[in-house]
């Protein structure tokens, strides 16, 4: 099941988005921290079998973006990876 429109105004933290997805942009150290950032978010994303719609490097940057596109929208597994994804970072 999706996320109910109010049901947004709770994700995780530095996460935002709507129906069509949540995203966060990260900011590293460096570039090869962003690279070492997102190789560890897509190995966690392997493990637990839902991937993000989108993982974009930049110079000292990281942008996560989930959706599940079987459901049409956001559901509770990109809330939970999301959270997965910041506990990462703030490892």
């Amino acid at each position: 099941m999706t996320l109910s429109p109010e049901e947004f105004s709770s994700l995780p933290s530095g996460w935002s988005g709507d129906a069509s997805g949540i995203s966060r942009e990260f900011s590293c150290s460096s570039y090869a921290a962003g690279v070492a950032f997102a190789l560890r978010v897509a190995l966690l994303a392997e493990k637990r079998d839902h991937h993000p719609d989108a993982l974009t490097i930049a110079w000292k940057k990281v942008r996560v973006t989930f959706v599940t596109h079987s459901a049409g929208g956001v559901t509770n597994l990109d809330v939970r990876a999301a959270l997965e994804v910041n506990a990462l970072f703030d490892e």
